[in-house]
């Protein structure tokens, strides 16, 4: 036996991270006999001095054993696990954590330049040290996004620090292990400050600037050997970043000729003791860093008919563009991204007001060039150069010779620091495109927030978006971390508007962005964290996310009961089942009932309360909830169904609704909301006509009413509308609209046309759940059903996922005498029930073939 993937609070040896409450878990690889855990016991220790010890114990949960420790700040602990196997096999793992500064007092002071409030600048502090040391720690948040160096030497590999989140609740601190960067005598700590989400415009239509405040910001402290040596104060001084203009949407523009004036001691101007004064308290940090995932070089150089040079990366990315150069002083490269080509020329307007443009001013000395405060969703890249009077230099003809090799230009994707578990492979490849759509979707928008698009200018995190493709994302990615930063800001933001959950997290506090309650946006406060539980097992993350589910629910009902009648959602604006395809009525609004749904998914999120009220041993509100759940769906029933105990919202969405949300009355024959569905799609061609709530929900019910066939055919369509219509038109990511691309390859002319919008990408999790069989029997895949459905169009299907519980696998295919062959894998202390031709098969550990 072997432990790997240790972890507190679902991080790997997490560095001044929010650790309490203190979650631990680990993870098993067997190769011998054993298949259970027997035993565990955990020990944590403050140095040589053992502070916990939980004893050998059966109950020790390898996906949640919360701790409860007496912790002290800006600490290393070391922590170990011990797995006795029902064979008496044992296993010994270890790591290590490190608290932040906790709730202990900041002697670092927030200070802000003294520079105009349009300046992007850099803090600077030397200081001496008497030998060089290998200990050391810096603490350190700024606002609104920031880079450190140490002696010229960036610190780490974060960028885009200190995240986004609802700055006016809480505000992140960073540590930095920095001892490496130290050395003997005169050191130098500089900070440089861009605007990012804190100051930046944020919003449609030119946004809004200065949402949290309308100056830069810093505070840190830096401890050597475990001494204060350095914090923040007036003594500190600054002046501009070579980064003189930096801007969320529209991009960066660096002045390498800046670079000298920072190693000078001339012109430096004085900092002021201040702090921001719409913001929350200091806090240790939930975010996930933001790191460099993967590297793509331009698989083309196109010369464009209008004299433009083009890099095609080959896929749709979140990130930026690198490059080294040697041009002649005051000359510029400037890069600007676009999603898509048009007429074989460079097009980016379906980004709306956001420039997304890199300007490089050259100092004349080589260089390696990079954004610092910003990030771009593209494919493309168009190169252009430009002279000291910043005119565009022609590229026809012969060229300067200082011009860079492109082919050396290289995009970086940016993300949440986390990483893949789920694999699906079949043997149908457009399908194995699509598969990677979504998941590119997920690793484009997943950075800091689970955004609605990374391109254009909005970017936000749209909770609609982010709860319909939930499970999906908890499949593909192992995500738990980075979602407890996201309902921590939900729970922030429902505080002040008596639990309703806004359509947007962070909440923009202006316009139509500040609007909040709308189904089924505001019931990713309830789906998100529910699926989050099943998917990982943990119920310390539950415990935490219950009080934001439950006044969920509670700001539902207060509106329901103020209005007399049953208990359904009676009035309000709901984005419902938005874009979908089937209302003969122009606009963005689908035409199943919206307050039919809105009422589904209440009934749906006071039934998953009360679900994880019993989880976490809260009785009474079990009780209260599961009641409240019985009387919405009799409401339901009443309202949307008729005498045979079918929904009277008659379109594709209405049927999957009632089937996955199982709302249709005892009274109803076996089978017929299922047959009504499938009849709904061969109505229309065999076609889906769905829009964000329906797609969700289409093929799982069709499975799962006995229409897989259907479901399959629904995947494989390839002509509009359908997924793989958008594989044949080249996409990589998942578009926004069914038709954002017209057959042509023109954008359509619909406003809204994002090509990086992962909601219908939730198509994934139908296919790991439905074609793999592969859904939690028990929260984590402690246990999981596995029941695979077939399909000889497909040839074969495969997929892999690493879940909280261990590695399982869910394969089959077709031979030559038509006959199935299955491919099963359990992991180590872990169960699965097998469902093949209706017959039940209960596995244990081990590997299978049937």
């Amino acid at each position: 036996m072997k432990i790997t993937q240790m972890r507190v609070n679902h991080v790997e040896k997490p560095l001044g991270f929010q650790i309490t409450p203190a979650s631990f878990s680990w993870k098993v690889q067997e190769n011998g006999t054993a298949k259970k855990q027997k035993y565990a016991q955990i020990r944590v220790y403050k140095g040589t001095e053992l502070i916990f010890d939980s004893g050998a114990q059966e109950s020790a949960d390898s996906l949640d054993y919360c701790a409860e420790l007496a912790l002290s700040p800006r600490t290393r602990y070391r922590w170990t696990v011990e797995v006795t196997g029902d064979n008496g096999e044992t296993a010994l793992g270890e790591s290590w954590f490190e608290t932040g500064k906790m709730d202990e007092a900041w002697s670092g002071k927030w200070i802000t330049p003294d520079l105009d409030s349009s300046i992007q600048p850099a803090l600077r502090k030397t200081f001496t040290l008497e030998k060089k040391t290998d200990n050391a720690r810096l603490y350190l948040c700024a606002l609104g996004v920031y880079e450190c160096y140490i002696n010229g030497k960036k610190v780490g590999k974060e960028y885009l620090a200190p995240g986004y989140h609802s700055y006016d609740f809480h505000l992140q601190a960073q540590t930095y292990d920095v001892a490496e960067y130290l050395k003997e005598g005169t050191n130098e700590l500089v900070i440089w400050i861009g605007d990012g989400w804190f100051r930046g415009r944020l919003g449609f239509d030119g946004g809004y600037t200065n949402l949290y405040g309308n100056k830069a910001y810093a505070i840190g402290e830096l401890y050597v050997d475990e001494v204060l040596t350095v914090c923040t104060d007036e003594t500190w001084q600054c002046k501009s970043s070579p980064a003189v203009f930096s801007n969320i949407y529209d991009g960066e523009i660096y002045d390498a000729r800046l670079e000298d004036a920072l190693t000078s001691g001339e012109d430096w101007k004085g900092v002021t003791a201040e702090a921001p004064d719409r913001c929350g308290s200091l806090c240790d940090r939930y975010s996930l860093p933001i790191v460099k995932k993967e590297t793509f070089t331009p698989t083309e150089i196109l010369h464009t008919p209008k004299d433009e040079i083009v890099l095609n990366f080959g896929q749709n990315l979140t990130g930026w563009v690198e490059f080294d150069c040697c041009i002649p002083e005051g000359f510029q490269i400037r890069l600007t991204a676009s999603e898509i080509m048009q007429d074989g020329c460079f097009y980016h307007e379906n980004l709306r007001t956001a420039k997304t443009e890199y300007t490089y001013i050259s100092s004349g000395k080589a260089a390696h060039a990079r954004p610092h405060f910003t990030f771009y969703g593209f494919q493309y890249m168009k190169v252009e150069y430009l002279n000291e009077a910043g005119e565009i230099l022609s590229n026809s003809g012969e060229t300067e010779s200082w011009r860079p090799d492109l082919r050396t230009f290289a995009a970086y994707h940016l993300r949440s620091d986390f990483d893949q578990i789920g694999t699906i492979v079949t043997g149908v490849e457009k399908v194995n495109q699509l598969f990677s759509n979504a998941l590119w979707g997920q690793k484009d928008n997943f950075l800091d927030v689970p955004t609605d698009c990374p391109q254009r200018d909005e970017r936000l995190g749209w909770t609609g978006d982010a709860q319909v493709f939930s499970e999906t994302a908890c499949y593909n990615m192992f995500v738990p971390a980075f979602y407890r930063k996201y309902l921590w800001d939900m729970r922030a933001e429902q505080s002040i508007l008596g639990g309703s959950v806004p359509n947007v997290v962070p909440r923009l506090k202006e316009g139509m962005v500040a609007e909040h309650g709308s189904c089924p946006w505001g019931d990713a406060g309830v789906v998100i964290p529910w699926n989050t539980y099943l998917h990982y097992g943990s119920k310390t993350l539950l415990r935490e996310c219950y009080p934001g589910m439950k006044a969920w629910v509670d700001c539902q009902r207060k509106k329901d009961e103020a209005v007399e009648g049953p208990h359904l959602v009676k009035d309000g604006f709901h984005f419902a089942d938005w874009l979908a395809l089937d209302n003969d009525q122009p606009g963005p609004f689908g035409a199943t009932d919206p307050l039919y749904i809105a009422s589904a998914y209440y009934y749906r999120c006071a039934k998953s309360v009360a679900e994880a009220a019993a989880v976490l041993g809260y009785e009474e509100d079990a009780g209260e909830y599961a009641g409240l759940a019985r009387d919405i769906l009799k409401a339901i029933q009443d309202k949307y169904f008729d005498e045979e105990g079918l929904c009277t919202s008659k379109t594709q969405t209405g049927s999957a609704l009632a089937i996955a949300f199982g709302l249709n009355p005892e009274k109803a024959e076996k089978g017929a909301e299922g047959k009504a569905l499938r009849t709904r799609v061969e109505a229309n061609a065999n076609h889906l006509n769905t829009g964000f709530v329906g797609t969700t929900i289409l093929c799982p019910a069709l499975t799962g009413s006995g229409s897989n066939d259907t479901a399959v055919t629904l995947l494989l369509n390839e002509d509009f509308p359908s997924w793989l219509y958008c594989v044949n038109l080249g996409a990589t990511t998942i578009w926004e609209r069914w038709n954002s691309v017209l057959p042509d390859g023109h954008i359509s002319p619909e406003g809204m046309n994002s090509l990086n919008h992962y909601s219908y990408g939730s198509i994934a999790a139908w296919m790991y759940g439905s074609l793999g069989g592969l859904r939690p029997l028990k929260p984590g895949f402690r246990k999981a059903v596995i029941e695979p459905h077939a399909d000889r169009r497909l040839g074969s299907f495969s997929c892999e996922l690493d879940t909280s519980a261990g590695l399982y696998k869910s394969a089959w295919r077709y031979q030559e005498d038509g006959s199935v062959m299955y491919e099963i894998e359990v992991p180590f202390n872990a169960e699965a029930e097998l469902i093949l031709n209706g017959e039940t098969r209960i596995l244990e550990a081990g590997r299978y073939v049937f």
